[in-house]
């Protein structure tokens, strides 16, 4: 398996998502992706991939590279990225074409999960694209506002809801793919307060997603994480929540964690069909939340599986997170926000529906201060209900640009 340079893994750790390519100086060339673990897991089922290339026609000269899959038979994801080098292993040319590369996919936690080999195959249709990587000076596009500009107009040629920016006309070259020789890797994150591991291809992904936020919580400080937190009521032991965060200024973070199966069915599904099937497990995890803050609230012992109790105080500022894998359009959406906003209003909590990709992303941006992350999940609810939809990013200008389109 290719392990990029670190200049590459920082800025792969600056994205939400996003597709590399890097060179070494033994001859090794890699494509590297960074994707939601649903896509990657769709991938290794087996489906159908497409590679992009960008330009501008005028200077200055930029690059972006898309990969594109078919993880819903109707509504593929695109992987967009403006490119930024520090030299010229990071630049695209014409010997990622035509041979057998590593293509190395990162998961959420920034961990490589899926090693393989691509190879991405030109034709009469595409095969310009050689003479332009040859012949032209490209620029790294470190600017957030080009960068933006630049992916509007590649987001409109690929057909979707942008304008064409006037000052970024493009040239596009598309190219099919050859998937070999796909291999998980055995992820392991380990920190002072705990350790856990998972397989993205042999996992069940529920409880997959539960680890990968779980040891991505783990890392913030002044706070403890316990996965599974257990309450007896009666005489019945049960599962009070999936996860459970304590800060030092009394607040809990409560995640209900909502993953769909990707199997080899669900490529074939419908679009409204997984869509449907997303807003259902959260409308029933926000009942779950309401759950665990009432079952807080009535003083219950809450402990973890070794039996060391976990709640001391006695008042504790509550916040509530349904997690999912991805976000996923419907209109039922609507629905549940108002539901959010009545919870929220009626027990004076906190609650968030978020994609795993845009929570530990928001980590990052806490810097693993966990009093700056509880205030962006505040931010971030008051953003939702006002804008009535959960489809919402938040954005640190100073990283490199990214782009999701479902």
């Amino acid at each position: 398996m290719y392990i990029p340079s670190s200049f590459l893994y920082q800025l792969l750790r600056s994205e939400q998502i996003g597709i590399f390519c890097e060179s070494n100086n033994e001859g090794d060339k890699a494509i590297i992706a960074k994707l939601p673990t649903s896509t990657i897991k769709a991938i290794s089922l087996g489906a159908k991939v497409e590679f992009y290339v960008f330009t501008t026609s005028v200077e200055p000269h930029y690059l972006a590279l898309c990969m594109k899959v078919f993880d819903n038979k109707n509504s593929p994801m695109h992987a967009i990225l403006t490119q930024r080098w520090q030299n010229s292993n990071n630049i695209l040319d014409v010997s990622f074409f035509d041979s057998e590369l590593d293509l190395v996919l990162y998961d959420e936690t920034d961990a490589p999960v899926q090693a393989s080999r691509i190879k991405i195959k030109t034709n009469t249709s595409n095969k310009n694209v050689k003479d332009i990587l040859q012949n032209t000076k490209f620029i790294s596009l470190y600017d957030y506002k080009s960068g933006n500009d630049f992916t509007d107009s590649v987001c409109a040629d690929l057909g979707f809801d942008f304008l064409f920016h006037p000052d970024y006309p493009i040239v596009r070259f598309k190219f099919s793919v050859e998937i070999t020789d796909i291999n998980a890797t055995k992820v392991c994150h380990y920190s002072e307060q705990g350790s856990t591991f998972y397989d993205v291809i042999q996992d069940i992904d529920g409880t997959r997603q539960e680890r990968q936020v779980y040891q991505s919580l783990c890392l913030m400080d002044n706070s403890n994480t316990t996965i599974s937190p257990l309450v007896t009521i009666g005489k019945k032991e049960r599962e009070l929540t999936d996860i459970l965060t304590i800060t030092a200024n009394k607040q809990l973070v409560a995640i209900e964690s909502k993953c769909l199966q990707v199997d080899i069915d669900t490529l074939d599904k419908s679009y409204e069909r997984t869509s449907a099937s997303i807003v259902k497990h959260c409308k029933k995890a926000l009942g779950q939340l309401e759950g665990v803050y009432k079952t807080i609230k009535r003083k219950e012992r809450i402990y973890d599986k070794d039996d060391n109790t976990l709640l001391i105080e006695d008042k504790y500022l509550f916040y509530g997170v349904v997690l999912i894998d991805e976000y996923r359009h419907s209109k039922d959406w609507n629905e549940l926000i108002i539901l959010m906003g009545e919870l929220s209003n009626r027990h004076n909590i906190c609650l968030n529906i978020i994609t795993i990709s845009e929570l530990i992303y928001t980590m990052k941006l806490s810097e693993s201060n966990i009093a700056s992350f509880v205030k962006f999940l505040e931010k971030r609810h008051e953003a939702c209900i006002n804008s009535n939809t959960i489809d919402m990013r938040f954005i640190n200008s100073s990283l490199s640009v990214s782009n999701l389109i479902p």
